[in-house]
């Protein structure tokens, strides 16, 4: 089973993917869609739905986690511009008929770091070691790859029962 985790955000989007064959999960892809402020929401839009759906047909994954984001009341226009980036990942989805999950980020942190409140760091350190790899050189590519390892542990954890 492959696992396409996504950090969705405007300026930056994280995608993660691991291989989930056995008890241990390994990376396959990860890294970042960067937009750039520049350009016309339409043209950053179009840019993540392009290279979602590149990432989907090259990676073939059989299930995309997607963080369940949510908007603070003092940023409404933030949220209403994630909003747009949630649509375009659901598109891209639906478009190529994969199913998907919604993790929240408290569930990422309580499942990888055993601490709903843990920090950046501390879960991008545990997917190092989740992972068995020496580095991962973005926030929001570690991000996506714990998203995904959750949606793994979460699905693993269901079978046992």
């Amino acid at each position: 089973m492959i696992i396409l985790g996504i950090d969705p955000g405007l300026a930056s989007t994280g995608f993660g993917a691991i291989r989930c064959d056995k008890d241990s999960p390994s990376i396959l892809k990860c890294g970042y869609i960067k937009t750039s402020p520049r350009d016309h929401i339409s043209n950053r839009l179009f840019q993540i739905h392009s290279d979602i759906n590149h990432l989907i047909h090259t990676l073939h994954p059989d299930l995309i986690a997607i963080e369940n984001v949510f908007s603070l009341v003092r940023y409404p226009k933030a949220g209403i511009l994630l909003g747009g980036v949630l649509g375009i990942v659901y598109l891209s989805v639906f478009q190529n008929n994969i199913s998907i999950i919604e993790i929240t980020p408290k569930e990422v942190k309580n499942s990888l770091v055993g601490y709903g409140g843990a920090n950046k760091h501390q879960v991008k350190e545990t997917i190092k070691k989740l992972l068995k790899i020496t580095d991962v050189k973005s926030f929001h590519a570690s991000d996506a790859l714990a998203i995904a390892l959750t949606a793994f542990y979460r699905k693993t954890s269901r079978k046992e029962r």
